[in-house]
């Protein structure tokens, strides 16, 4: 894998990435009303939520209203005791055996029902040292799809049989769809939620690309995360490659609206002028066009990688790819949200015990330099 390491002798720019978007600063497009605030960005968000659980009826819906509220403390509190009458009726129906709903869906809401809903309590946080874990049980009950197959290579062909977001049945988890920043673009919930105001967010959704940047998707995804967190601060995109956890081959990419910075943000790390080094190597950039080269490096090299463009900094993660290392119990994947030091846990125990350094020891299996 020497090979491999070559790309990692890139350089690194600093100041920030945002002292870079101020010195040059981009047209101010006319972005969906959405996009305004962050302030109208959540209530959208949130309206959205309730609308889905008075309006569809149908079973997949409702288990993507319970994962969200469930992670956001202030949509629990507001719809609480709608969703527990909803899933009172929902279990009746399962007792009854007139359940209707797809497979995977009717799987979880069982899962669910054997531990009582009146057990789930809004997602928990805590501090392991740098890191930032959170008690998402629900997160456990999605379906793997593809985020944990051993691959070979860095893009394979869509497959229009697999799961993907030009399904028709997923036109009801729709946040908002239009023009954004030049391209057609879908903003899907995502249904089980590790992020705040966690989206999927997808260019030109019947035109059904497989997960692999092209130079200009990093282009428009640079753009449109200066031009997102200008206007709505804590706003942020992020990507894992083919091999790096993308649970679905459909060209995509997370959003997320957080009120505090990602562990990978913290001034301690050497990639942000600090002096402590990353457990996995991670580089920051604040010029398009050298982390274009550098992410085309990697795909000719065909290593896989998460990209994170949060606060108007962009990391990029080179990385061993799934199915390469083994993981401990507790970790279901390393993919974005993972690399960038944020933990779900399934299991009470583990999110009440895990210490600094075994976490810091499982990014670390990763880096390239282990091979």
């Amino acid at each position: 894998m020497a090979a491999g390491l070559s790309v990692l002798t890139f350089a690194v720019r600093l100041p920030s990435w945002r002292a870079f978007a101020q010195a040059h600063p981009l047209p101010d497009p006319m972005l969906p009303d959405l996009f305004e605030s962050a302030d109208v960005f959540r209530d959208r968000f949130e309206r959205g939520l309730v609308d889905l659980l008075r309006t569809t009826g149908e079973l997949g819906e409702d288990i993507l209203v319970l994962a969200n509220a469930n992670f956001e403390t202030r949509i629990w509190e507001h719809l609480h005791d709608e969703l527990r009458a909803c899933f009172m009726r929902l279990a009746a129906e399962n007792a009854a055996q007139t359940l209707h709903g797809a497979p995977d869906d009717v799987a979880t809401l069982r899962e669910i029902l054997d531990h009582d809903f009146d057990t789930l309590r809004p997602v928990e946080l805590r501090r392991a040292g740098p890191w930032e874990l959170q008690f998402n049980p629900l997160r456990a009950y999605r379906p793997a799809r593809h985020s944990n197959v051993a691959v070979t290579g860095i893009r394979a062909p869509f497959d229009p049989a697999r799961f993907h977001f030009d399904k028709p049945f997923l036109r009801q988890e729709i946040i908002w769809e239009g023009s954004l920043l030049g391209r057609k673009a879908t903003l899907f919930y995502n249904k089980f939620p590790f992020a705040d105001y966690h989206g999927l967010l997808v260019p030109d959704v019947g035109g059904h690309r497989p997960q692999f940047l092209e130079p200009a998707d990093l282009a428009w995804l640079w753009d449109l995360a200066l031009e997102l967190n200008g206007r709505m601060p804590g706003f942020g995109l992020a990507c894992n490659s083919y091999g790096a956890h993308a649970s679905v081959n459909h060209l995509h990419f997370q959003s997320f609206l957080r009120e505090t910075p990602l562990p990978i943000e913290d001034a301690r790390w050497t990639h942000n002028g600090g002096s402590e080094p990353y457990p996995c190597r991670c580089l920051r950039f604040d010029d398009r066009k050298v982390a274009g080269e550098f992410i085309a490096d990697l795909h000719r090299q065909e290593i896989s990688y998460n990209l994170i463009l949060s606060d108007g900094l962009f990391y990029c993660l080179p990385r061993r790819k799934q199915g390469e290392v083994a993981y401990a119990s507790w970790l279901g994947a390393l993919a974005w949200y993972e690399m960038a030091g944020g933990f779900p846990l399934a299991i009470a125990a583990d999110f009440a015990r895990l210490d600094p350094e075994e976490i810091a020891a499982q990014i670390a299996a990763v880096d390239l330099a282990q091979t």
